[in-house]
């Protein structure tokens, strides 16, 4: 029997699931293509982050914003910078991983990516004068700061750590084929470049990659920071869906979340976790522990 060819637009490797899902996939691509068009108008007026904003009692932490493969400081966060500011607190959004392209990031050696965060983090931490950072990641922004946290020291610099839909055990090349598919920008850097063979992060984000295995070793959690995961049972990037979690350790905490076990009729899919408002309530919970 033919393998019926893909749909563009459409994941997973049963057309029948795409289909189901086709709704909730285009609202997805609707969401960052509205979150691409909101950042460039960030960068057009030379928006900042909290570099001089005072802390709070009640939030004396900064809060380092940390987004994914193909992501950027802009469109990623859209929907949490102005969410957490009205709460209070002080945003810090970094771009890591340039390679190639100029406008979306996270496509560099990932020790590389770990080690432009802590650089990043020593200075907010200068600058703010605070003691600790929170941290909140998306995807590959949600299990790259592990990997400074726990062989590059960093971990002592943290006191939350929320990851959303974070590739915690690597994904596979057709995670990241489907992830392609729904960011613009990505799909034209692969297509009209060389750049699939270029990209170093593109190979280590895979599970079974020499990355994934230094990161397993080095441990799931950090000793001393409070880790809180948050995935969604409809991720087309990160499958299974279930290998976002960690596993708690004595002396550590994590606390795992799945998005439809609070709103059980959400479809939210990978790239529009960090707009769904559930989602960034439970950021909001956790960075109140």
């Amino acid at each position: 029997m033919l393998t019926p060819p893909k749909i563009p637009g459409l994941n997973s490797e049963n057309v029948f699931d795409d289909l189901k899902e086709l709704a909730n996939r285009v609202a997805a691509l609707t969401q960052v293509s509205g979150a691409v068009v909101v950042s460039s108008v960030d960068d057009m007026i030379g928006a900042e982050d909290d570099w001089d904003s005072p802390p709070s009692d009640e939030h004396p932490r900064p809060v380092v914003l940390v987004h994914g493969t193909f992501g950027n400081r802009g469109y990623t966060w859209s929907e949490a910078a102005p969410l957490l500011r009205q709460n209070g607190y002080r945003i810090f959004r970094l771009d890591y991983g340039k390679h190639i392209q100029p406008k979306i990031y996270g496509l560099g050696d990932i020790r590389e990516s770990a080690r432009q965060l802590g650089e990043f983090v020593d200075r907010v931490l200068k600058r703010t004068g605070a003691e600790k950072v929170d941290i909140v990641g998306f995807s590959q922004g949600g299990m790259m700061p592990r990997y400074w946290m726990n062989t590059m020291g960093g971990g002592a610099k943290v006191h939350n750590f929320v990851g959303i839909a974070p590739s915690n055990h690597g994904v596979t090349a057709q995670g990241l084929m489907n992830l392609l598919r729904q960011i613009g920008p990505a799909k034209a850097l692969i297509e009209e470049t060389a750049a699939a063979k270029l990209v170093p992060a593109w190979p280590q984000l895979q599970h079974d990659s020499e990355f994934q295995k230094e990161l397993a070793k080095a441990g799931e959690l950090t000793r001393g920071v409070r880790h809180t995961v948050i995935a969604t049972s409809y991720d087309d990037v990160v499958t299974p869906y279930t290998s976002c979690a960690l596993k708690e350790e004595e002396g550590t905490y994590v606390k795992n979340i799945v998005l439809q076990d609070l709103a059980k009729d959400d479809h939210t899919p990978h790239v529009s976790m960090p707009y769904n408002r559930t989602v960034l309530g439970e950021v909001l919970k956790a960075l109140a522990g």
